[in-house]
């Protein structure tokens, strides 16, 4: 068995997400503990679950040692949004704005008609095209070309460390 097995993981964050936003009681938190296999399995799995901002006060030091709050334990808005198929609020607040300005557009053209590997007459006719889109088209085509960007940082880095060894 692994020690950190998602489906036990996710077995005990239902049981939090379910009780909500309530403890949980003794009986039902033992089964699932019971399948995490010892004590200090579980506990690493309390500090792993923790650790991700999925839990909260999972465990108490006290003199005789650690110990699991079962009183205290309690499932985060991470947590409840990790369960959810949806991704839950953090699906919808955090969505990532882009605005395209004059500048984009310019930018863009600049970088096309610097092209070494294109005719004059494709850039033209590609400039031209652009100009045609509208903003949600020129907008995805950004957000594709960034993508295509960072797929290729690695040979980014390399021409860079090229470069500066040539000098």
């Amino acid at each position: 068995m692994d020690k950190f097995d998602r489906s036990t993981q996710r077995e005990l964050l239902q049981l939090l997400y379910d009780a909500h936003p309530n403890g949980i009681s003794d009986d039902a938190l033992s089964s699932v503990f019971a399948k995490f296999g010892s004590k200090q399995i579980l506990f690493s799995n309390l500090v792993y679950l923790e650790e991700h901002g999925l839990i909260r006060n999972s465990i108490d030091n006290v003199l005789d040692g650690p110990r699991v709050n079962i009183p205290g334990l309690i499932i985060t808005k991470d947590g409840i949004d990790f369960l959810r198929d949806d991704g839950g609020l953090n699906a919808i607040l955090n969505v990532l704005t882009i605005r395209l300005h004059n500048e984009t557009l310019s930018e863009l053209e600049r970088v096309i008609n610097d092209s070494a590997t294109a005719t004059t007459e494709d850039k033209n006719k590609l400039i031209s095209q652009l100009r045609l889109l509208p903003a949600d088209a020129i907008k995805h085509l950004t957000i594709r070309l960034m993508g295509q960007g960072l797929d290729r940082l690695p040979d980014v880095f390399h021409l860079i460390q090229k470069a500066l060894h040539a000098l």
